[in-house]
């Protein structure tokens, strides 16, 4: 799949890191991020062999396998690096493929960097949405974990971690007390020592509502994937090609396994969280799960 597009070589500004696709990203974003000096001519060469190598493949045949249009909805997209990253294999493979992007991000730093990225890289605004939200099982607003206890693992800045999710029931039940405020967001610190913020919940349903068909959905949404899967499963069955879905638990991947075989859906690779794997490219060590999955009846 790879051979099918050519890494990128170039001059290059300072700041940045790149992807074999010519994909720039600002060292603001990735904490450590390495970055090239100003005028550097850069040959990139393919991904490295790791657990995103299989969420390239899925995206790269996605949109080898196009036509006409070619639709992505990236969920959990945190700076848009997935979606950017299919534009570019779309402007290489075929340039004159009309595309649509579809990008949700809860955390609002991130998504602001997400605005950024798509600048950055050229994207034109009149062929991608970017919507601040997070997947849920119906809409309304939710409470959104920006940080763990003070002092503790999980007291990171954005460009540090990119494992938000929505709040635990023990803490929407449970007392909190007001703790400043987060990029204009109230914050509310819980008895569990982790902050949240009140912000909008959208429906994969809601989504898909106004979409005729769907390349590829790419998702790593902390825990959500199976409830935004069981509760939309008649919509991705007549909507969604291919399912590239990023899994937290391993309760999860067995409920996804069932869930998406009963419905006809054809399992490409699954690899679970924790694991060592071979794979058909070498050992692979995940810490989050893989599933890919394609619908036969599209």
């Amino acid at each position: 799949m790879f051979s099918r597009f050519q890494p990128f070589s170039g001059v290059v500004p300072a700041g940045y890191g790149y992807d074999f696709l010519g994909t720039k990203t600002r060292s603001q974003f990735i904490a450590g991020l390495y970055t090239y000096p100003e005028g550097t001519l850069l040959e990139t060469s393919y991904p490295m062999f790791n657990e995103e190598y299989l969420e390239w493949i899925d995206v790269l045949e996605s949109v080898v396998a196009a036509r006409g249009f070619y639709t992505m909805i990236d969920l959990g997209a945190g700076f848009g690096r997935w979606a950017v990253r299919a534009a570019h294999a779309l402007k290489q493979f075929n340039h004159q493929l009309p595309y649509r992007l579809i990008a949700v991000e809860a955390e609002p730093v991130v998504f602001q960097w997400m605005g950024l990225h798509f600048q950055d890289n050229q994207i034109d605004a009149s062929q991608h949405c970017l919507i601040h939200a997070a997947i849920s099982d119906s809409p309304g607003d939710v409470l959104f974990y920006i940080g763990g206890p003070r002092g503790g693992p999980w007291d990171r800045s954005p460009d540090d971690w990119y494992g938000q999710s929505l709040a635990k029931d023990y803490d929407l039940s449970g007392e909190s007390e007001p703790d400043g405020e987060y990029c204009g967001f109230p914050v509310r610190r819980h008895k569990s020592g982790w902050r949240s913020i009140r912000i909008p919940g959208v429906t994969l349903a809601g989504l898909l509502k106004d979409l005729n068909l769907v390349d590829l959905i790419d998702m790593d949404i902390e825990g959500q994937e199976l409830p935004a899967v069981r509760s939309n499963i008649e919509e991705l069955d007549a909507k969604v090609k291919r399912l590239h879905i990023g899994t937290h638990a391993k309760e999860i991947e067995d409920e996804l396994r069932q869930l998406l075989s009963a419905h006809g859906w054809r399992c490409l690779r699954d690899y679970s969280l924790f694991s060592t794997s071979e794979t058909p490219w070498g050992t692979i060590a995940f810490e989050n799960g893989v599933q890919s999955w394609v619908n036969p009846r599209l």
